[in-house]
């Protein structure tokens, strides 16, 4: 029952209002289990950003009867409303189906699916910007100096992302890439005595470039015990400021958990040997210890199983489940490492139904036969990837501006639909209610996600009486959890009793399901935008009209 058309003849289909363009999702009815929903009365001041077409809906609505409403209709003789009966509002019954938009032309744009912003860029073009945005900090940075911490730019950036409707993801990282000549430990801890070999090395990565690349003692405590200090002096400095994700960074190069095989540990320095497994789980540890609310990603690679293992599987310091991360999407084969070990990643592989899967491009131009566009866009679909980087494309050409330009139709047409088909695509099939005159309402709702991935994050199903000039009079939020929907066109049926405000003052009121970010009502300057359902009727904030319910 995607739309109108799948209902029951009875059902009166909501015809879409141009003024009110709020996409949805739907499914199926699922198993519905009764619960109810106390009334919660939002101040008279709370406004709705689009009150004009709020009175053009109402005024729209006005005349017309609802479908399957009794002999006590809106239409009824006033005499038999009349307070002294009892009568507080019109009873009402009705059916709304509702049409969901095709995945191959929409591009409904949500936090945690589709593309984020990577690194200040947005290449593919989206309808609105993404809202996530990732950024990567080196160590020397934020530390300049042994417990002198330095998280200025970090800060800027979530505030910045927080102005823009945003939410920062983030990495730290020790070292970037071999040959560079730097150093990206704080400058007072390379060589210092509590180290046992001098707390890192500089490796003869490439006999062209002799002891060009700097590498840290990944074994050392010492150096153990300076990442501790350091991500937990980071996360007091975040403090509840919300983030999209955080990458288990640190070791590695660019902090991805890899080492380029051209650093050879045979001509280490005495005391200093490649990293252990109980080394990586202490790296990833102090991560998770620093931050443990937080929701994180770590690299899928199958050298570090056993961390990964333990990550998603055995530690018990987070409080939300680990996702994955992968950073060559695009390139042919690159998934190999683990589809030719079904064994171990059978252990992984379903991580998704728990936590999203991150991933960023692997680098590549138009016309490239091995990394493209065509490669990654298989990929998000056989390995479920949530969100993808829109950046790191088209090295060759620096004008970031002109890179899109450079891909060829098709080129464009396939990275458009890896940012269709990423993540979830929630949808409201169908609902229906019945308003008592005593203010009661009884309210179905049949949700669906044909999407590859579920919704990870604790959304609110909110429902909202706006009056007629657009401010909003009674907020409640519904217990309907959206992250228990699933994918791959799971369903989920609810049936929920709310008891409207019946001290509100005569008049029509309209009403609406809205899909809030929870911080909207303890720190609305940190909530995101509602989530936006990919259905044809949904309106330009994300809501989606229910009905004009009428107070006498």
């Amino acid at each position: 029952m995607g739309h109108a058309g799948g209902h029951d003849s009875g059902m009166k289909s909501r015809r879409p209002l141009s003024s009110f363009d709020v996409p949805l999702t739907g499914h199926g009815p699922g198993p519905r289990a009764p619960c109810s929903a106390a009334a919660r009365v939002v101040p008279a001041g709370r406004r709705f950003a689009a009150s004009t077409l709020v009175m053009a809906v109402l005024a729209l609505s006005a005349g017309a009867p609802a479908a399957g409403a009794g002999a006590e209709a809106a239409g009824e003789p006033a005499a038999l409303l009349s307070p002294r009966q009892g009568v507080r509002w019109a009873p009402q019954t009705q059916v709304l189906g509702f049409t969901p938009l095709a995945a191959d032309a929409d591009d409904t744009v949500n936090p945690l699916r589709g593309y984020h912003r990577w690194r200040g860029q947005e290449v593919v073009p989206q309808s609105t910007p993404s809202p996530d945005a990732y950024q990567r900090y080196a160590w020397r940075d934020l530390e300049p100096e042994l417990g002198r911490y330095d998280f200025t730019k970090v800060l800027a950036d979530a505030a910045t992302a927080r102005s823009q409707g945003r939410r920062l993801a983030l990495r730290v990282r020790s070292m970037l890439g071999y040959d560079d000549g730097q150093v990206y430990l704080p400058r007072d801890l390379v060589a210092h005595p509590s180290c046992s070999a001098g707390c890192g090395w500089w490796a003869d990565a490439d006999p062209g470039n002799p002891q060009q690349t700097y590498v840290p003692d990944w074994n050392d405590p010492f150096v153990h015990e300076r990442m501790r200090l350091l991500l937990q002096a980071l996360g007091q400095a975040l403090g509840t400021s919300p983030l999209a994700w955080v990458d288990v960074g640190l070791y590695g190069q660019w902090g991805e958990w890899t080492l380029s095989s051209k650093i050879d540990y045979a001509l280490a320095p005495g005391g200093i040997a490649p990293i252990t497994n109980d080394s990586k789980r202490a790296i990833a540890e102090a991560h998770f210890t620093a931050m443990p609310d937080r929701p994180f990603v770590m690299f899928a690679l199958k050298g570090n199983f056993d961390t990964l293992d333990w990550a998603l599987n055995r530690q018990t310091v987070t409080h939300r489940p680990v996702g994955l991360r992968i950073d060559c999407l695009a390139k042919s084969g690159f998934m190999n490492q683990w589809t030719d070990h079904p064994e171990l990643w059978s252990q992984l592989q379903n991580q998704w139904q728990r936590a999203p899967f991150v991933a960023e491009f692997c680098s590549f131009d138009s016309g490239d036969a091995l990394t493209n566009a065509a490669t990654a866009l298989q990929q998000v679909r056989d390995f479920r990837i949530t969100s993808v980087s829109n950046g790191n494309l088209a090295p060759s050409v620096s004008n970031t501006a002109l890179k899109w330009a450079s891909f060829t139709a098709q080129e464009q047409a396939t990275l458009l639909q890896i940012g269709r088909e990423a993540g979830h695509r929630l949808m409201l099939d169908r609902a229906s209610y019945t308003l008592s005159r005593n203010g009661s309402l009884a309210l179905s709702t049949d949700w669906r996600n044909p999407g590859r991935a579920p919704v990870y994050e604790s959304w609110e199903v909110t429902l909202e009486l706006l009056d007629d000039t657009g401010a909003v009079r009674q907020s409640t939020v519904l217990p309907i959890a959206l992250s228990t929907v699933g994918a791959d066109n799971a369903s989920l049926g609810t049936r929920t009793s709310i008891a409207l405000n019946n001290q509100l003052p005569a008049g029509r009121y309209l009403g609406r399901l809205v899909i809030r970010d929870p911080l909207q009502r303890s720190a609305p300057a940190d909530a995101r935008a509602p989530l936006r359902l990919a259905i044809a009727e949904r309106q330009a904030d994300g809501g989606v009209v229910l009905g004009t319910w009428v107070k006498r």
